[in-house]
């Protein structure tokens, strides 16, 4: 059985800027893909890499927590350099492929693309419908290339989608986020004209899983991932924390156009999305 476990790292609001460039953070989606038979291998690898450096089998390595210590984390700086250097390393040598969708999000307005703004924009559509098409257009992305995936490597296995739960205070408020992805995805997989002409589309199990990811260690390498694709294409990197030299080592499981060996519009696959202003 294929499995892919999917993370989200940003969200699809406009409301969230950067202050370098005063445009809204891009919104990205990882899947890590693999079969069930890989499962205990990685689990195996992950726990050992956290027992070497003295933290609990079971503790969940979160990238923000990692990148973002709090004065109580467990690990010195020199330390968490050299443990996120390892885990990359880990990643590189299991037996899985990784596919990440990026959308930007930009202003049009007049016809004028990329105009650069001294104040926040008015947006002419509604936020929350904003943040629905730019999660749409990364997750039909997504799709599409694991499917693609799916149908040239994994042709008679059946699919399971793991998506990391959503984060929220209120319960209420998980489901109904948790909802509106699978509102998206089974959106994509029944309309989406690509997706529907693959062979592999018969084999998904429905519906999409939500688990903890503190429960499965894959989901803990999409996020790792997702970080660090998120500070390659801000062209963020740091002396405190070498994450291009991270993205290097990682790369490696970024699914690649068999032919070509190029990774972008594969393993990684980029967009803008327009919205318009007054």
């Amino acid at each position: 059985m294929l499995i892919a476990f999917i993370d989200e790292n940003g969200k699809g609001t406009f409301k969230e800027l950067n202050k370098k460039t005063n445009k809204p953070y891009p919104f990205i989606v990882t899947s890590t893909i693999t079969t069930d038979r890989e499962l205990d291998n990685i689990r195996n690898n992950i726990s050992e890499l956290k027992a070497n450096y003295g933290l609990p089998t079971n503790m969940e390595i979160h990238a923000s927590d990692l990148f973002h210590p709090r004065k109580n984390f467990p690990l010195s700086e020199a330390q968490i350099r050299d443990f996120a250097n390892e885990f990359a390393k880990i990643i590189r040598s299991l037996n899985l492929r990784i596919i990440s969708s990026v959308v930007f999000k930009d202003y049009i307005i007049k016809k004028r693309i990329g105009e650069r703004f001294t104040v926040t924009p008015r947006l002419i559509k509604d936020d929350k419908d904003l943040s629905v098409d730019v999660m749409g257009i990364a997750y039909k992305h997504l799709f599409e290339r694991l499917l693609k995936l799916a149908d040239r490597e994994y042709s008679k296995d059946w699919i399971l989608i793991v998506h990391d739960q959503i984060n929220v205070d209120k319960d209420y408020q998980m489901a109904k986020d948790q909802m509106n992805i699978v509102k998206i995805v089974e959106g994509e997989l029944v309309n989406n004209a690509f997706i529907t002409r693959t062979s592999a589309i018969g084999r998904i199990f429905k519906p999409i899983l939500f688990a903890n990811s503190a429960n499965y260690e894959a989901l803990q390498i999409s996020d790792f991932v997702g970080y660090i694709i998120r500070k390659h294409i801000l062209n963020e990197n740091s002396e405190k924390f070498p994450y291009e030299k991270l993205f290097e080592i990682i790369s490696d499981k970024l699914d690649k156009d068999p032919k070509s060996g190029k990774i972008e519009g594969w393993g990684i696959k980029i967009w803008t999305y327009f919205a318009e202003v007054k």
